[in-house]
């Protein structure tokens, strides 16, 4: 029997088999390695999501949630903030309420008061405020001895006297973004909470250092989240934040500008005008005419090193004067205004003009009285602002039709 001679072809090399053994063996470790890498990631990380719209801490961080949630408020032509503010002072124990709408320039108006009791009304514009109410408003929050005097005209209150910022400063959009961005706050200091109910509806509170903002469960079309409401520690700043129709922004503005008027006659707390009568007739004077003077002196109630202490102040003062109880005519400089500087005094006179009298009659006794009051801003100051009020109405407009789009 012949048999043919085996090739090299034919007959292979004695240790081939097991190498391809170990080839085999290292592809099904390699495979085996990224299946356990992906699950693992799928466990830590979650599931991704393109338009990261997961609830915090799933498939996106608290960070990034608390960016997009200040995106969607930085544009917004107003908010509307309902809550709780801790004010010093205030009777019963409890934390006034507000009601407050802040556009996105900054100018607010609303109320704050305790429940159950009348409300102040609130002005806001370029970082000032002003109160108006009856003096019960004002006993409530802690200001019962110059409540009387409060209750007399609106006031125009610094920051430190109830709050220690300017409300529509601090809440304004813009700087609610900022803060809501919470950039000087570390990573591991920004945490997640369970769900809590709000109104109707829930919301994520996300912790960030001190404060603690819910993003409400409603996802917007980039997956952004509105914030429904912000608070600081200590809970005596809870405040519920509402987003605004173009019809409610529309109204806010409409309201605002009527509201802006009452400002022109506010006072300033911290500025005291009195009055002396210098030269007054109780008896008879000319036959046909009197004069009157007085002294107005301005004292600034605050610290001297505050700016506003060698501020010159807004005075208006009118006179009222009869003669046998009839009013009679006033030369045209007995009313008007004059601007006084804190440590200073002006004298004022006002000539009175009665009917003349027949020979030998009686010539009449003149009654003189003169009204002064300060007032927080000059006439230049509340211009400019009433100009800088209708330029921020055009700014809320223009971002209100964008509502639309």
């Amino acid at each position: 029997m012949t048999h043919e001679p085996r090739t090299l072809a034919q007959d292979p090399a004695p240790d081939s088999r097991p190498r391809s053994r170990r080839r085999a063996l290292l592809l099904l470790l390699a495979l085996l390695l990224l299946i356990v890498t992906a699950t693992l990631l799928w466990i830590f990380d979650g599931p991704s999501s393109d338009n990261g719209a997961d609830k915090p801490g799933e498939g996106t961080s608290p960070r990034a949630e608390l960016a997009r949630a200040a995106a969607l408020l930085r544009d917004a032509p107003a908010l509307h903030y309902t809550g709780t503010m801790g004010i010093t002072g205030a009777q019963g124990g409890e934390d006034p309420r507000v009601d407050l709408i802040v556009s996105n320039p900054a100018d607010a108006l609303g109320t704050l008061g305790l429940p159950g009791r009348p409300a102040l009304d609130y002005v806001g514009i370029d970082g000032k405020s002003f109160l108006h109410g009856k003096a019960e408003a004002w006993q409530s929050v802690g200001m019962a001895e110059k409540s009387k005097v409060l209750a007399e005209n609106p006031s125009m209150v610094q920051p430190g006297m109830f709050f220690s910022q300017d409300l529509g400063t601090f809440l304004a959009p813009p700087a609610l973004a900022k803060t809501v961005r919470a950039e000087d706050v570390p990573d591991e200091k920004i945490t997640v909470g369970r769900p809590v109910t709000v109104d109707d509806h829930t919301c994520t509170p996300i912790r960030a250092d001190d404060m603690t903002i819910c993003l409400s469960d409603e996802k917007k079309e980039n997956g952004a989240r509105s914030v429904d409401r912000i608070s600081f520690s200590g809970g005596t700043v809870v405040l519920d934040i509402a987003t605004m129709s173009r019809p409610e922004v529309e109204k806010f503005s409409t309201d605002f500008r009527s509201k802006l008027t009452l400002i022109r006659i506010s006072v300033d707390p911290r500025v005291k005008v009195t009055t002396q009568i210098l030269r007054d007739y109780e008896g008879t004077c000319a036959p046909t005419a009197c004069v009157f003077t007085a002294r107005v002196t301005v004292t600034y109630l605050g610290s001297t090193s505050e700016p506003d202490a060698s501020k010159a102040v807004a005075v208006t003062y009118s006179w009222a004067i009869d003669r046998d109880g009839a009013r009679v005519e006033l030369d045209p400089d007995c009313a008007g205004a004059l601007l006084i500087k804190p440590g200073e005094s002006e004298d004022l006179s006002c000539t009175a003009t009665g009917p003349s009298v027949g020979s030998g009659a009686n010539s009449g006794q003149y009654h003189g009285a003169i009204h002064t009051a300060d007032r927080a801003l000059t006439p230049k100051e509340y211009e400019r602002l009433t100009a800088k009020a209708a330029d921020n109405s055009e700014k809320v407009a223009a971002l209100s039709r964008s509502l639309d789009t």
